[in-house]
């Protein structure tokens, strides 16, 4: 599994560093509820309790199944979630994850993780 923090990291006009969790989604796989739900739980031992911003990496899925849908959509986690793709099947991806449920929080697709990062650090997101 490949979760972990970007740690730390300064954001414009932020008082102090700011951590993010960065959670990589494995390439050519297919998501299931199950694989969808261990990346929640690795989510939630991350960040501790308190909200925390999400980098979300489906770069190279396969497929996203509507059970890793339902569980990556109602995570109370993330104050801010943004997902990262390169590819056209990567924003299909995307709209399909980001257009199910209500998302809990702030939720928006980017084509990399330099503007996702920008976006999840800048001040309306700073959790």
């Amino acid at each position: 599994m490949n979760a972990g923090w970007l740690t730390p990291t300064e954001a414009p006009d932020a008082p102090a560093p700011v951590s993010v969790i960065r959670l990589v989604l494995p390439q050519g796989e297919h998501i299931t509820a199950d694989i969808a739900d261990r990346f929640a739980a690795q989510a939630r031992v991350e960040a501790g309790g308190v909200p925390q911003p999400i980098l979300l990496v489906i770069t190279g899925v396969a497929s996203l199944s509507r059970g890793a849908r339902a569980v990556l959509s109602r995570s109370r986690t993330a104050s801010s979630i943004a997902v990262v793709g390169g590819s056209a099947v990567d924003r299909v991806l995307a709209n399909f994850l980001i257009g199910g449920e209500p998302a809990p929080c702030p939720t928006r697709y980017f084509g990399n993780e330099d503007a996702a990062l920008a976006w999840l650090l800048g001040p309306a997101h700073d959790g």
